[in-house]
Parts: C-alpha cells; sequence; structure tokens
C-alpha cells in the first residue's frame, strides 16, 4: 500500500544555477566563434547543450516526500528509495542557507535525529515552509495521522 504523501517536491531549478551560468558561458562562447568565423562554434554549441541537459536531469535524480510517517527522498527516474527517515525519529529539523543560496531563496532542510543530520532535503524552494511542514507532520498525534491512512 502506497503511503499517503503530505508534500512532494524536487529540488529547485535554482539549486543548479551555476551549471546555467555555465551553459550561458560556454553559449557565449559559441556565439563568439561563430560570429567572428572562427571553427570549433559547432562543439561550443553542443557543450552548452550537454550541460543543460545535464542540469535537468539533475534536478530530477531526488524526489522529496514528507509522508504521514516519514521523510524519504527517492529517485525521480526509478522511484528506488535513496534515504527514509520516520518522523518519531526526528528530534528537530533545521535550514542550512549559504549566502548565494539564501539570495537565490532556497536552502536545505536538514531533519537531526539524536542531534546528527538524519536527511537533507537539499536546494528546496521556500526552505522555511519545507521545515514547517515537517515540524507539523511531526507534531501531529500518531492516531491521527493514522487515521489519515
Amino acid at each position: 500500500m502506497k503511503e499517503s504523501i503530505l508534500w512532494a517536491d524536487y529540488p529547485s531549478w535554482r539549486q543548479f544555477s551555476w551549471l546555467y551560468l555555465m551553459a550561458g558561458l560556454v553559449a557565449g562562447r559559441a556565439w563568439l566563434f561563430w560570429r567572428f568565423g572562427f571553427s570549433g562554434w559547432i562543439d561550443w554549441t553542443v557543450g552548452a547543450i550537454v550541460l543543460l541537459g545535464t542540469a535537468a536531469i539533475l534536478r530530477h535524480w531526488a524526489h522529496y516526500e514528507i509522508s504521514l510517517a516519514r521523510l524519504a527522498v527517492r529517485n525521480g527516474y526509478t522511484d528506488h528509495e535513496i534515504n527514509a527517515v520516520e518522523l518519531s525519529a526526528i528530534d528537530r529539523t533545521e535550514i542550512r542557507q549559504g549566502a548565494i543560496a539564501s539570495l537565490l531563496g532556497i536552502g536545505t532542510v536538514v531533519a537531526l535525529s539524536n542531534g546528527k543530520p538524519a536527511l537533507r532535503f537539499r536546494g528546496v524552494n521556500d526552505p522555511e515552509g519545507v521545515k514547517r511542514r515537517i515540524d507539523t507532520a511531526i507534531r501531529m498525534p500518531v492516531h491521527d495521522r493514522m487515521s489519515q491512512l
């Protein structure tokens, strides 16, 4: 039986903005090569396309889920569970966010068990909102969780 999912999402596209930046730089070089008649502009164009494809593939590699019983990270392509932690094992949650992530509006939500990181949702949009959803699911009485199944 499939668990009832309260929230699910992929990492934000902004998590991979560095790859988009690199693709833009490579595309710019391709344009310059083409504009000034140098050979190799096709290779640079292919490189830019490969970088964009890589960003798209990586973004859907991890799929984050909050269910009534646990947090899980699944492979977005195979649905294979990569990591999971029961809500009852989580002591608290934290948001970790560097200066650039803060500027981009993304962050990592860390679920701690016995004071150690048990699971990370990296690069999520609205990390405050995701943290609030996890905290609400943790505080929900067990009988309420089971009645929603």
